[in-house]
């Protein structure tokens, strides 16, 4: 499907529904804050054998039909059974870690992934870090995640932000990688294959890299820009 092209609104009719539409919503109850505060070790309460079981199943079966997999073509992929698979995925076993490591490289998530509750919540406010300042001395750099792990395993978003004479780099993957930058606030430098890209407020770039990715600010305004990153899949 081809994506569709800038739409204007322009016609008054169009203009007053819009904003009888706003004055609509401005009476709807706003929803609760579900952030989650950071917790410490010493904070969490001790939980069973059939809670670890239950959470790491749960994790599983998500994310194995989230890719599209069945049990038959997971058990290929990890070269773990079809028959442990299906106990883990009911909750029934624990798997050992070097299990575990099979089916999570399989799916290209880290091992702790399965044990993270926050899986299950459909919807998620994502805060930026308590030590992550609102405007960044000079010469420092950030890149934020923007989505929870179970969605970044293909593709990552990301919240970039430079300040005046910084630079940030991401080191050479191990494949190809498609990149699309939108650049909210000041100028970004995109290097690229021995060339600067300058990207304005408004403007987008998109470009794939098997080099090093890196994004400088030489103006004399914070960047701000969002990132997508998506893994270019090997025909092989």
């Amino acid at each position: 499907m081809s994506a569709p092209s800038t739409v204007w609104v322009r016609d008054p009719q169009v203009l007053n529904a819009a904003l009888r539409a706003r004055d609509q919503l401005a009476h709807l109850p706003l929803a609760p804050r579900t952030e989650k505060p950071v917790t410490h070790d010493s904070d969490r309460a001790s939980v069973s054998e059939a809670v670890v079981c239950a959470l790491v199943g749960r994790n599983l079966r998500r994310l194995r039909r989230q890719q599209r997999f069945s049990l038959e073509q997971l058990a290929a992929h990890s070269g773990v059974s079809r028959a442990m698979l299906g106990q883990v995925e009911q909750g029934k076993s624990i798997p050992s870690i070097k299990t575990l490591w099979q089916v999570a490289r399989a799916l290209g998530v880290s091992v702790s992934w399965f044990l993270e509750p926050t899986h299950d919540e459909s919807i998620v406010l994502l805060q930026p870090p308590a030590d992550s300042p609102l405007s960044l001395e000079k010469g420092e750099s950030e890149l934020r995640p923007l989505q929870q792990a179970r969605d970044g395993h293909h593709e990552a978003f990301y919240e970039l932000r430079l300040a005046p004479n910084s630079t940030l780099s991401l080191p050479v993957g191990s494949q190809a990688r498609r990149v699309n930058v939108a650049v909210s606030q000041g100028v970004l430098d995109v290097i690229l294959e021995g060339q600067r890209h300058l990207v304005r407020p408004r403007e987008a770039l998109q470009y794939e890299s098997v080099d090093e990715l890196t994004w400088r600010n030489n103006g004399q305004v914070q960047v701000q820009a969002f990132v997508v990153i998506r893994r270019v899949e090997s025909d092989a």
